[in-house]
């Protein structure tokens, strides 16, 4: 890349309209997947009060979100040799009372615009009533973004019960189709809804990237800590997550290896 040149980065909030349906797996695949395919990706820790992408990268309590405001955007975010991953990540606020909250995150994003390929940001749950609302992350943060500046939502939805009641009503609420794509959740041992059906579901509301079918390698993952799959080996559903966010297809049908960061890649 021309020196002082920007990247076009694409920023994605990973949500959905209920707990339990894999957000957070999904953020940090996702991060991985681009990160191990050559993108310089970042994965952002946007859930305050949960932050589990804190606790299961290993990222203490020093680090925060609160640090771009005094050493700059990239500056804060730590490297991926840091937290054991092909991506950079910027942890939550080490104050999640914060009143200034959303506008620590708003000022991050904006200053991390141009500096990388993949922003990708595991949000809470949402639905009609927070979308709604300035004064929540979602109403307040992702909203904005979405409608305004062209970030885009990764949505988890369940197959049955409230899993997917509660995604389909938070669809609906939202009701950005283009700027909208869901990855059903199927939990082990379940027989998935067909692909045709939810295509059918998700007329009108939402892109469709397939069904994550909950097995024993995902839960290996999860369970030796792993920050996502093998390059090469990323299951469908989540490489046409990757591409319909701007990822070239053509690099997920070979594994690449380490050395990510400070070459050109986009």
């Amino acid at each position: 890349m021309a020196k002082g040149r920007k990247r076009h980065t694409a920023t994605a909030f990973v949500t959905g309209g209920s707990g339990g349906v894999g957000k957070s797996f999904t953020a940090r695949a996702l991060a991985q997947a681009l990160g191990s395919h050559g993108y310089v990706t970042l994965l952002v820790d946007g859930n305050p009060g949960q932050q589990s992408q804190r606790a299961f990268l290993g990222v203490d309590w020093s680090r925060g979100i609160e640090d771009v405001g005094i050493s700059g955007a990239m500056a804060s975010v730590l490297r991926p040799r840091e937290v054991k991953a092909a991506f950079g990540f910027l942890p939550g606020p080490m104050a999640p009372q914060d009143p200034d909250l959303l506008d620590r995150y708003g000022d991050a994003l904006v200053r991390l615009e141009g500096s990388c390929d993949f922003i990708i940001v595991d949000s809470d749950r949402l639905d009609g009533t927070q979308w709604d609302d300035p004064d929540t992350f979602a109403g307040g943060l992702i909203r904005p973004l979405v409608e305004k500046a062209g970030a885009r939502l990764v949505f988890r939805v369940g197959q049955s019960g409230s899993q997917l009641d509660d995604g389909m009503a938070a669809l609906s609420a939202v009701g950005m189709p283009e700027r909208t794509i869901v990855a059903a959740q199927c939990a082990g041992g379940r027989k998935p809804r067909p692909d045709r059906q939810w295509r059918d579901m998700l007329d009108g509301l939402a892109a469709y990237a397939g069904t994550d079918v909950w097995t024993g390698e995902s839960a290996r993952i999860v369970d030796t800590g792993l920050r996502g799959f093998e390059p090469g080996s990323e299951p469908d559903w989540l490489v046409r997550t990757a591409v319909w966010l701007g990822a070239d297809r053509s690099r997920f049908r070979k594994e690449r290896k380490g050395g990510l960061w400070g070459r050109r890649t986009r």
